[in-house]
């Protein structure tokens, strides 16, 4: 079995503020872009990679507060108030341009949704928990014989790769897999956890190491290319390479950057960053952990109707915007999927 799975969030917010997009209206008057844009990378992304299922992983209502409450910095500087989120949806953003805007991407994003249950696309959203966290839970605990591909340009998702889980992205000629990912990006993906912590996330206000970054980790450690490292054997390399250094050039100082690895801050920071970042052990809670066995193994509903989908797509005007004449044309790859999920549906009866 092939599975897509999709960081749902990630994938709005492109199509919401992309350029060409970001002002298209409506039959209803109402901005249609995210919307648009959203159905238009499912239909293509689907027509590439022919999975026999796909699953859209949504942030919840207050998606990242377990983080936050590990790191109060944690996303800071996108102005995430958790407390507003209430009010920001129940006056529909009114009085506040960046509340609107916000109020707007949650509209379009029930848009999508109502479009997803009708072109038989799984979808899994839990309150507080967080897109990322809940595709890393499905990969850990994938069937294995499951094929697991991921569509998002999110870095994080590099630490799952493995036999049987790829990355995809929009403008990717080629998935991301086990083994093409050294020569994609320099390095082994065991250490892509590693680099992470020390990189920081700028996106989500996670600092990294200040003047140790990639450049750098691999020149004085150019093993890390190819093989598995830890924080613990980067240290003890670090003390014999610096050794090394003043023993044979006895005027020339240890290296500093190196020293820094076993200075308590970086330490601090290191440690603080693999446990916001590590994937493999995502914040995810009881209720999200049964919404996602749950979707792994339910029978689709058979009222689903990719012609009601049509309709609504016609009604809303998003047919007039995409300048499209043949609907068909837009919609076939899901009715691959359809096939795909009524052979599951008897496969289980």
């Amino acid at each position: 079995m092939r599975t897509l799975l999709v960081d749902g969030q990630w994938n709005l917010k492109r199509n919401f503020y992309h350029p060409s997009r970001k002002n298209l209206i409506g039959a209803d008057g109402n901005l249609c872009g995210g919307t648009y844009g959203f159905l238009d990378s499912i239909k293509s992304i689907v027509n590439r990679t022919m999975p026999d299922r796909v699953i859209v992983m949504w942030d919840g209502f207050n998606a990242g507060k377990l983080r936050y409450r590990e790191f109060p910095f944690y996303k800071k500087s996108r102005e995430k108030d958790f407390e507003n989120e209430v009010r920001v949806i129940a006056t529909e953003g009114v009085g506040n341009p960046e509340d609107k805007e916000k109020f707007e991407m949650f509209r379009q994003k029930i848009e999508i949704q109502r479009y997803l249950e009708e072109l038989f696309v799984r979808q899994v959203e839990e309150d507080y928990i967080e897109a990322d966290d809940l595709i890393a839970y499905y990969i850990l605990k994938k069937r294995p014989d499951e094929e697991v591909i991921i569509f998002s340009r999110d870095k994080d998702f590099h630490q799952l790769i493995s036999e049987g889980v790829s990355v995809i992205t929009p403008d990717s000629v080629e998935m991301i897999t086990v083994h093409n990912f050294k020569d994609k990006k320099g390095y082994t993906h065991e250490n892509a956890l590693l680099f992470k912590c020390f990189e920081g996330d700028p996106s989500d206000d996670i600092t990294g190491v200040s003047g140790i970054g990639l450049k750098t980790l691999l020149e004085y450690y150019p093993d890390m290319a190819n093989e598995r490292y830890t924080y613990e054997r980067m240290v003890d390399e670090g003390y014999a390479l610096n050794e090394s250094r003043v023993s044979s050039k006895p005027k020339k100082k240890p290296l500093a950057k190196i020293n820094k690895l076993v200075d308590d801050d970086t330490k601090r920071v290191l440690y603080r960053n693999a446990k916001l970042m590590n994937l493999r052990k995502p914040y995810i809670n009881q209720p999200a952990i049964d919404a996602v066995n749950e979707v792994r193994d339910r029978v689709l509903d058979t009222g689903r109707s990719i012609e009601t989908a049509m309709e609504m797509f016609t009604k809303d005007g998003l047919a007039q915007v995409a300048g499209l004449s043949n609907l068909n044309y837009f919609f076939a790859p899901f009715y691959s999927l359809q096939a795909k999920e009524k052979e599951f549906e008897s496969s289980n009866q």
